[in-house]
This record gives structure tokens, sequence and C-alpha cells, in this order.
């Protein structure tokens, strides 16, 4: 069953509310099924109670093939507004009026939806201060890790290598500020080929760009340098230019008290010692 349902009207007989960072989405839809299958796929992010959401989803959805939906859709970016408009997917997300709007015709609609909540969550977190990385999230003793790097690096592998230790997500994790630091909070994004996410968050510890190699060890990164790696690993942001502006921003914050290092590392558990390694970090060089 759904969380809950009653909170949205007309032709939306039903609904389903889940949280990220503590930032609510509702989605409301005339479909149970499809949302019994979202809950399914974001268990441990729901929410129960009609009060929380701060954004809600208008969903409509019809069977049927839809090659253009199989491929991440191009979107349109203008200020507080996105635009979807390709064949069997159309939607827009309005950031002002915290509600968005989806229109697919799918034979894979739980994956499709997904897609779309990424991309308003990119922009939500934002919205809220945060940021949505394409990274490794794994809390260890209570300290927040993040491993990131492109398609490839190694970001499933280090979460695989960490059976013991909390693994936020291994995709995809909202860095939000807190006060005089930074946390990593957990997303319910993932796939079948990656480790199952653990909903939590922690203290965000260090920043870790992920490099194969033949031995084990760390280098601290400039400032420069980590924010563009960062920059190059945050989903949406990029493709709109005030975005990105605010983007560097933001990540000379994050560095400022958070320190970033290249991590070379083996296809074994032997990166941790180094990772977990404490340092004294009075901020990043320019």
């Amino acid at each position: 069953m759904c969380a809950y349902s009653g909170a949205c009207s007309g032709a939306y007989s039903d609904a389903y509310s889940f949280a990220i960072a503590g930032i609510g989405m509702q989605i409301c839809c005339d479909q149970p099924r499809l949302l019994e299958k979202l809950a399914q796929r974001y268990a441990g992010f729901q929410q129960t109670s009609p009060a929380s959401p701060q954004f809600t989803l208008h969903l409509n959805w019809q069977r049927g093939p839809s090659d253009a939906s199989r491929v991440s859709p191009l979107f349109t970016l203008r200020g507080d507004q996105l635009y979807f408009d390709v064949p069997h997917y159309s939607g827009q997300i309005d950031l002002a009026r915290a509600e968005a709007s989806l229109s697919l015709i799918s034979d894979y609609p739980v994956s499709d939806v997904d897609y779309f909540l990424r991309v308003a969550y990119a922009l939500l977190l934002f919205r809220a201060g945060g940021i949505l990385v394409h990274g490794a999230g794994i809390v260890r003793a209570g300290r927040g890790y993040l491993f990131f790097g492109h398609s490839g690096s190694g970001k499933t592998t280090v979460a695989r290598l960490s059976p013991n230790d909390l693994v936020l997500n291994d995709d995809l994790i909202a860095i939000m500020p807190g006060e005089g630091n930074w946390a990593a909070w957990s997303t319910p994004f993932w796939n079948f080929s990656q480790v199952r996410p653990a909903p939590g968050h922690a203290p965000l510890t260090a920043l870790y760009r992920l490099v194969q190699a033949v031995d084990v060890r760390r280098e601290r990164m400039l400032a420069g340098q980590a924010a563009a790696e960062l920059v190059a690993s945050t989903p949406v942001l990029p493709a709109d230019p005030p975005s990105l502006v605010q983007l560097l921003g933001r990540y000379t914050q994050l560095l400022a008290v958070v320190p970033a290092y290249r991590l070379y590392f083996l296809p074994d558990d032997s990166f941790w010692p180094v990772a977990a390694a404490p340092e004294e970090f009075a901020g990043h060089d320019l």
C-alpha cells in the first residue's frame, strides 16, 4: 500500500510520499499499482504524514512502447522551471510553485519516473542549499565519506568492498550544509546492478576522487582541481550557466571545511586505512 492517500485532487485518486535529506515529495497518480511499485523501489524513504511533503508531482501514465523514454530525455532549464518535451515523455518542474507534472507512455514506468525524480531532486536540493552528486556515500564509524569520479571509476566497487558499513548510495548522494560542516544523505535512486541504498546520513568527513592504481595512497587536491572534478560529477545544474556559477560557489564553501583527495586504490578493501586516516585540515589551498 502507499504511504498515505487523500492529499491529491481531481483525477489523481491516490498518493505516495517519500523524502530525501528532509525534502518531501508527494506523487499523485490515478494508477495505484504504479504507486505501489514506486513504494517498493523507495522502501525505507517513505513518509507517513500528509503534512510533510514540500513538493508535489502529478503523474499520468499509459502503458506502451517508447524508445524515447528509455534514454535520458533532453530537458530545458529556464530559471525556476525545467521542461521535458519529447514524444511519450512530457513534463515540467516548477520550483516556485513547488509542483511538477509528468505524462508518459512507457512499458517501464518505474525507471522512467525515477529519472524524472532524479532531475527534480537535483534542483530541489540545490534550492535548499545542498547538492546532488554522482558518488558513493559510505558511513564508517559514524563518519561519512564521499567517493566520486566518472562512470567506471570504482564507486560501486568501493561500496561492495564495504559490507560492514552503511552504504548510503553508490551512485547519487545528497550533501547538505549544517552548522560548521556538511552532511552526506542517502537517496533511494538505484538499479539492480548497484548496491541497494540504506536510509541515513552522517557528517561528511572527506571527499575522494577515485583513481584505479597499482598501489594505495591519497593525495590532497587543490581547491580549483577539486571543484572542477566535483562539477563534472554533478547532474543537471552544469547545463544552466547561472546555476553553474552558483554551483562553483557552493563547492568553494564545501571545500573550505571538507578535505578533498585523489584516492589511488586497488580492487580490495586496503583503501580503508588510508581513506579513514585522520589528517589536520585548515581549508584547501587555492
